[in-house]
C-alpha cells in the first residue's frame, strides 16, 4: 500500500487541504483572510483531507479509489471556487495570496494519483489475461 505511487499523490493532496487551513488566502485591504475563517473552506478542505485518507485505505479495491479521486477532484474544485467567492464576498479590492492556488496542486495531485491507480487496474487486468 505505502510503496505505491499514487499513495504519495494522495498524501500530497492531504498535506495540502491541511496546509491550505493554515495559510493566508487573501489580502483584502489590509485585512488578512484564511481559509479557517469562513465555514464553507473550512469544511471543503478537511472533506478534501478525509476522501483522501479513505482512499489510500481502500488500495483493495482499485476501482472505488478511482471513483473517489474523482469525487475528491470535484471537492477539490469546489474548494477553489469557495476560497475565490470567499476572498471576493468582503471587498472588490483583493490580493491574492499564494495558498489561493492550493487547490490547484491538490486536483493536480489527485489527477495524477488517479492516472496511477488506474495504471495498476490495467496491470492487475493483463495479468488476468495471461492466467
Amino acid at each position: 500500500m505505502w510503496q505505491r505511487i499514487q499513495t504519495i499523490f494522495l498524501l500530497v493532496s492531504i498535506l495540502a487541504a491541511v496546509l491550505f487551513l493554515f495559510l493566508p488566502i487573501a489580502d483584502l485591504e489590509g485585512v488578512v483572510l484564511y481559509a479557517k475563517d469562513d465555514m464553507i473552506t473550512t469544511a471543503l478542505a478537511i472533506a478534501v483531507a478525509l476522501i483522501s485518507l479513505f482512499i489510500i485505505s481502500r488500495y483493495k479495491n482499485r476501482k472505488l479509489q478511482m471513483r473517489l479521486c474523482m469525487l475528491n477532484m470535484l471537492v477539490a474544485v469546489a474548494l477553489f471556487g469557495a476560497a475565490l467567492i470567499a476572498a471576493t464576498r468582503f471587498s472588490e479590492y483583493v490580493h491574492f495570496e499564494f495558498a489561493a492556488g492550493i487547490p490547484v496542486v491538490i486536483i493536480i495531485a489527485l489527477f495524477f494519483a488517479r492516472q496511477n491507480i488506474k495504471k495498476d487496474e490495467d496491470l492487475v487486468k493483463s495479468m488476468d489475461r495471461f492466467r
